[in-house]
């Protein structure tokens, strides 16, 4: 793998972050005077002339940390050329802000980085807003009862298409990865340390099995040990980058809460699986509950909160949502019976023919009947769950269907 010169800047940007004092606020102030139109210009920044970074209009305090910076430009490139070093060795991928491929979910919150590394399927980023992401977090010493929840509840989702996150602990996270890659959708790791680091080292299998059929992600580079300090950081991207949070146990002291506070912070529902009260690792998620949290009961209301999202994706960012058109024969009858009858019948036989619009024309037919859960249409028309929500959306977009307690009904019957 050879990386291009702006993936080298990636790559530049991160060991000033890591090795220098440079932080945030010295990123984010030189956005604000202009001074850098994007992260990649660090790499040019660094051969100014020292007059030019002495008279750049900045605090003292963004001054001080960039003249350091300055000062040891050796130890970051010789940092940048280890980063990529290993990066090459081990396959892995750096993603910024300027990538089409960036998580839209991180692109709408504060506070996440401009570059992450990944090892696996990248594309699963894209997929995570199209058809939805779950984020099934807990404690790494879980009781039985938690992980057979987390096994069912996660292949379920799975089944569904919906993208099962996690940060490949022992315990829940590693049950949550395990139920994803049995089922038929995808998952992704978010690691504390750098992409090619397993952590922890029992988890070494799993690491290769999401890595070739899922996606590790890590906003730390390629080579990075996994400190203590940077657990809270990998939890508040694993929180950012899905669309609900699952807590299927806590403690009263869990980085599971730190994740569900991200989540709560981020404008995100967080689910919690009802335990008993005596159990002294359930208390942290019976916190969550007696604070607001939803109460994880069944499927249904989770389902719910993914389609919600992912409409409100629809319309803020309908150029980046917008899904490929489909082709198909035209059904011509002067009869509106005679033509759902025509459209049921390319469905039973050439099913990938049928056009968007004549599957939406399927979903209303159903609906004139009764209103119907997600999983009722899916079974009754014989398409994935992905599939399904997104038509379903594009009718709540045009104002003919609304969702009322988990069904979906027509807004004109």
């Amino acid at each position: 793998m050879f990386y291009s010169d702006g993936e080298m800047k990636d790559f530049y940007y991160t060991a000033v972050m890591m090795n220098t004092g440079v932080d945030y606020k010295v990123i984010r102030e030189l956005f604000e005077r202009k001074e850098i139109k994007t992260h990649r210009d660090l790499y040019d920044m660094a051969s100014r002339p020292e007059s030019k970074i002495r008279g750049m209009e900045i605090s003292s305090r963004s001054e001080k940390k960039i003249s350091d910076w300055m000062g040891s430009k050796g130890k970051v490139e010789k940092a940048c050329e280890e980063y990529m070093r290993i990066g090459e060795q081990n396959g892995i991928k750096v993603i910024s802000t300027l990538d089409q491929l960036y998580p839209l979910n991180f692109r709408v919150q504060t506070g996440m980085p401009k570059v992450i590394y990944c090892k696996g399927h990248t594309e699963l980023l894209k997929q995570c807003s199209h058809q939805g992401a779950i984020a099934v977090v807990g404690s790494r010493n879980a009781s039985s009862y938690a992980l057979y929840a987390t096994d069912s509840f996660s292949r379920e989702f799975s089944r569904k298409g919906i993208t099962i996150i996690s940060g490949m602990a022992l315990g829940i996270d590693r049950k949550a990865h395990e139920a994803a890659l049995e089922g038929t959708g995808s998952t992704i790791a978010i690691l504390a340390g750098g992409p090619d680091n397993v952590y922890p080292n029992e988890n070494k299998e799993l690491y290769r099995n999401i890595a070739g059929r899922g996606l590790i992600v890590s906003e730390m580079p390629p080579g990075q040990q996994p400190l203590r300090q940077y657990f809270p950081s990998r939890n508040r991207l694993i929180a950012g980058l899905a669309d609900c949070t699952l807590v299927m146990e806590a403690g009263a002291v869990s980085g599971t809460l730190h994740t569900a506070s991200f989540a709560a912070a981020q404008g995100k529902e967080v689910f919690v699986l009802p335990n008993n009260i005596y159990f002294e690792n359930a208390e942290g998620g019976l916190r969550l509950l007696e604070d607001g949290c939803c109460v994880l009961f069944s499927s249904d209301n989770v389902i719910d909160s993914v389609s919600q999202a992912i409409l409100r994706r629809r319309l803020e960012f309908p150029d980046l949502m917008d899904s490929k058109e489909q082709t198909g024969i035209t059904v011509n009858s002067d009869s509106k019976r005679d033509k759902i009858s025509l459209i049921r019948l390319k469905a039973d036989k050439t099913p990938d023919e049928v056009t968007d619009d004549e599957w939406k024309t399927l979903i209303e037919d159903e609906l004139t009947v009764k209103p119907l859960d997600i999983d009722n249409l899916c079974r009754i028309l014989g398409l994935p769950f992905y599939r399904i929500s997104e038509l379903l959306i594009c009718l709540q977009m045009a104002g003919r269907v609304v969702l009322e307690n988990g069904k979906y009904a027509l807004t004109f019957r």
